[in-house]
């Protein structure tokens, strides 16, 4: 294999390994973006909610607390499931009833009808905001893989440690062969799902998606003859990664 195509091969690494689909517009959310866990806000909404809501890159989400409104209220321990629509926005759904989502950063917003759910005698749609839940630092502790959907080339393996230390590896085939290019390497939590590590002189971020961690990664630091512009690689855990709430079977 010619090393022209080995680089069109890692370009190809910005994949699909969610259940959800495959990444969108440059400036759009990717649809892997909604999973992990999120917590509502007060909106000044007439609606008042208390809930979480942990959507796993498999399209399927658990939805639990307590709504309220008109004085009435209801709680909620529901199995959903959810797709990406385009843009930025995304369904949820629970039955025969859709909840439209829209997301923003790590903001989401979903229109609910009272009285659809059942909670008061209102026939108004609401919006409800909901924040990303910020990850714990020790959240990427474990081994991540990413691959080259249907194949074994250009193979992303990375090994994060308890101590903030760990190692990126590529494994990659040049002329027929085999090779892997591994660098040890140190990270560390930033803020929110946000990360970052740093191999050779090199800083890199991350970002943790539920159980989706993105890595922008320099095709050229592994692979010889490749590109110096980053790429984004999509990476999903051997392991659930521990601030995750278990996914319903």
């Amino acid at each position: 294999m010619n090393s022209k195509l080995l680089f069109g091969m890692l370009i190809t690494l910005i994949v699909c390994i969610s259940a959800a689909g495959c990444t969108a517009a440059p400036n759009d959310p990717a649809p892997y973006e909604l999973a992990g866990t999120w917590v509502s806000v007060d909106g000044g909404s007439p609606v008042i909610s208390d809930l979480t809501l942990v959507c796993y890159d498999n399209g399927t989400a658990k939805l639990i607390g307590s709504i309220s409104g008109g004085g009435m209220s209801k709680t909620l321990n529901a199995n959903l499931k959810w797709e990406y629509v385009s843009g930025n926005q995304y369904v949820g759904k629970s039955g025969d009833n859709s909840l439209p989502i829209s997301l923003s950063g790590n903001t989401i917003k979903i229109t609910v009808n009272p009285k659809k759910l059942g909670i008061a005698d209102i026939d108004i749609d609401y919006e409800l905001s909901m924040n990303r839940l910020a990850s714990s630092p020790d959240a990427l502790v474990g081994l991540w893989n990413g691959t080259i959907e249907g194949t074994v080339s250009n193979e992303v393996m990375i090994d994060f440690l308890k101590d903030g230390t760990g190692s990126i590896s590529v494994i990659y085939y040049l002329d027929g062969i085999e090779k892997q290019e591994k660098k040890d390497m140190a990270w560390e939590y930033v803020d929110g799902n946000k990360y970052q590590a740093t191999y050779d002189s090199n800083t890199v971020s991350l970002e943790l998606f539920g159980d989706v961690l993105t890595i922008s990664l320099i095709p050229s630091e592994f692979i010889p003859g490749t590109s110096n512009s980053p790429v984004t690689v999509l990476t999903k855990s051997f392991i659930l990664p521990t601030p995750y709430i278990e996914s319903p079977v």
